[in-house]
């Protein structure tokens, strides 16, 4: 099952850098142009020069390998002296409460996908030719992929609860306190790595990242430390595990309010309400329902409450997918409103061009008063973390982007570097 190991982790000098809030970064795939040109702004030690290099073509790659050995000749990131796995803790607002959010980020030895790490997502293929030229060039990890697993006794909870240290890394980062622990002692790793010995694990965010470090492992079997990847490990059961919606915005219709609700009331119970503050009221209102979804249509200002109610229908159409799979309301959203009713197949990635996405830790009314750009906005509930276990236990993927695990991992916190 999960083989995980501590490592010597490369982490910034605070001696040196100063304020640590300027030098981590989010994940490379939700960065902007404009928030790479911030980052860059924020500090000559940004992460930002490692993870999402802004030189043109190849040079994005040697130049993030040159930064990264300059930092490390100078100090301004250093080798931990002994192997460590990094409890990292995450604190923040949610619904109105602050949570704790506990993680390790350690070494995981390499599988391929379906036997001990899981993927929950389909993933698009084009991605993983720039995550492997960055890793080919630096022989590092330098992102974190993001996994969780099942353990009811909280073995990882409660370590941190015996931690008496000072954390090496504390500061606030987009609303979240960051804090980090290397861990060395022999009998706390080795009850970490009992409790994952006979357990999956489950890819939360990071699926292309995983992908480039199996990739680069067959090619580099040679390479010392290819044969592992550097992840952030959360227990299902942690109170801070959350998992957000992701929710559609259509763009390029031209459909009247009438002729939608028509169409909808061959598959679906519609309820109509006018403005889309009243119809988020009523989504965050009650108790997550399957089958219930929300439509809003901005010219005519209208909002539709959806209750699906052709089940027998889902057997059909996905014969080879396991109950939790069919039922996903991601699958009744796409097959029986984006395609059925506006035309948008997810499998055409020409189609795609008409979809956006909206999410976030802030309320849906919140989220959709800042979005201006759309015609059609696609309200929907996440699956839940048994759902997502079960689908990934069945060998069987999500539809993209059906999740929203937040908050996400940022970038630099530590590094771990091959050959080392």
């Amino acid at each position: 099952m999960a083989k995980i190991h501590p490592f010597k982790g490369w982490r910034y000098d605070s001696e040196i850098i100063g304020d640590l809030t300027y030098v981590f970064v989010p994940p490379y795939d939700v960065i902007t142009s404009e928030e790479q040109e911030q980052y860059y702004l924020n500090s000559p030690y940004s992460y930002i020069r490692i993870n999402l290099n802004r030189n043109e073509n190849e040079k994005r790659y040697s130049d993030a390998a040159l930064k990264l050995q300059q930092w490390k000749n100078d100090s301004i990131i250093n080798k931990e002296p002994d192997p460590a796995l990094y409890l990292l803790s995450q604190s923040f607002t949610h619904n109105g409460k602050v949570v704790d959010r506990v993680g390790c980020i350690c070494e995981l030895e390499l599988s391929e996908l379906g036997d001990t790490v899981l993927p929950h997502e389909q993933t698009i293929e084009k991605h993983l030719d720039d995550r492997y030229k960055l890793m080919e060039s630096t022989q590092a990890n330098t992102g974190q992929i993001f996994m969780c697993y099942q353990d009811a006794n909280l073995v990882l909870e409660h370590m941190i609860e015996n931690v008496s240290d000072a954390p090496v890394i504390d500061c606030e980062l987009d609303e979240i306190r960051y804090r980090i622990w290397p861990i060395t002692d022999g009998a706390m790793i080795n009850s970490f790595q009992q409790c994952l010995n006979e357990k999956d694990v489950v890819i939360a965010d990071g699926h292309h990242r995983y992908k480039t470090a199996l990739k680069y492992f067959h090619n580099n079997p040679e390479v010392s430390g290819a044969d592992r990847v550097m992840v952030t490990l959360v227990n299902s059961s942690n109170p801070g595990m959350n998992v957000l919606p992701t929710h559609r915005l259509l763009s390029g219709l031209q459909m009247e309010t009438h002729d939608i609700i028509e169409k909808l009331n061959e598959h679906f119970e519609v309820k109509e309400f006018k403005g889309h503050a009243e119809l988020v009221n009523n989504l965050e209102d009650r108790s997550a329902k399957k089958g219930q979804m929300e439509v809003y249509i901005r010219e005519s200002d209208t909002g539709l409450l959806l209750n699906f109610r052709s089940w027998d229908k889902l057997e059909k159409m996905f014969t080879n997918q396991c109950k939790a799979s069919r039922e996903l309301d991601t699958n009744i959203m796409h097959s029986f409103v984006m395609k059925d009713i506006f035309n948008i197949d997810t499998s055409d990635q020409n189609d795609l061009k008409r979809v956006s996405y909206m999410r976030g830790n802030k309320p849906a009314l919140d989220l959709l008063n800042e979005e201006k750009d759309y015609d059609v906005a696609c309200l929907i509930n996440p699956p839940s973390l048994e759902e997502i276990f079960t689908i990934a236990g069945a060998n069987e993927t999500m539809p993209q982007k059906s999740t929203f695990f937040f908050p996400k991992v940022y970038s630099g916190l530590v590094t771990r570097c091959f050959n080392e």
